[in-house]
């Protein structure tokens, strides 16, 4: 028999298990997924927003692979200076395979990143998904206006979080602590900022275009900001979901900021900054 131990229960580790269960090169595999969180599936338990059900939803595939006897799933196992060291792992297993991901922000560099008001993405999506290692609220949602830096899915799902109200997020698996810190947040004005234009943001289409369905929130787009962006005045040469997410953020410039006025919140898309 082969025994192996995969790190991590996030997709990634899971799909490991279920490769390696499947494989049929070795015909007797077993496998134990070790996490250092009390409940596995990683980032899709405790990353994703809790208005994206549908991604949510992936658990159901995950908690299947998990629940082949020959899988064995193991939380609260930490594994480095505090816990399990791998040579330790190695002496219990034929191969040990790491899929932790990264923990840890990434640091800007910024003059007053260090001051109060500031926070790193990965504390507040943590909050709002209830992971253990979350702090606690502390977040100044007594203000007016929040800037949230990056054009990424995170940017997007965080910029969403604040401009949706309370009542659309009650249906949903958001903690009761976040709930209402939210439910009481006077954030009026979310502007996403990048450093890079629409055409080179990471942010897909689909995710995107989820920011004006919002009810109480309108978007707009600086037009001044996309006149820098060569891929905004001829795209043709861009992938498909830059030329889609040109579009999009096109369609916005156009309608202009008319609707802004009409709705409670608004969500302004800042580039080359």
């Amino acid at each position: 028999m082969l025994r192996v131990a995969v790190v991590g229960s996030g997709p990634s580790g899971v799909y490991t298990a279920q490769a390696l269960v499947q494989q049929s090169l070795v015909p007797d595999v077993r496998v134990d997924v070790l996490d250092r969180l009390p409940c596995p599936y990683g980032l899709v338990r405790y990353g994703v927003a809790p208005d994206h059900e549908k991604i949510k939803s992936l658990q159901n595939t995950l908690r299947a692979v998990l629940e082949d006897e020959r899988i064995g799933f193991a939380g609260n196992v930490e594994v480095g200076a505090r816990g399990l060291t791998p040579a330790g792992l190695l002496r219990l297993y034929h191969a040990v395979v790491y899929c932790v991901g990264a923990a840890r922000d990434r640091r800007l560099g910024l003059p007053g990143e260090d001051l109060p008001g500031s926070f790193s993405a990965t504390d507040f999506v943590s909050w709002y998904s209830a992971h253990p290692d979350a702090a606690g609220s502390g977040f100044t949602l007594g203000a007016r206006s929040a800037v949230v830096i990056g054009v990424g899915n995170v940017a997007v799902d965080v910029t969403r979080i604040l401009a949706r109200g309370a009542a659309e997020l009650r249906p949903t698996d958001v903690p009761h602590e976040a709930l209402g810190a939210l439910a009481g947040s006077r954030v009026r004005e979310v502007h996403m900022v990048g450093r890079r234009g629409p055409s080179q943001a990471k942010f897909t289409t689909k995710e995107l275009r989820e920011l004006a369905t919002l009810p109480d929130a309108s978007v707009g787009v600086e037009p001044t900001d996309l006149a820098l962006d060569p891929g905004y005045a001829d795209p043709s040469g861009l992938p498909a979901v830059g030329r889609r997410n040109v579009d999009v953020v096109r369609g916005w410039a156009e309608a202009g900021g008319d609707a802004a006025r009409a709705r409670a919140r608004s969500i302004r898309l800042r580039f080359f900054l």
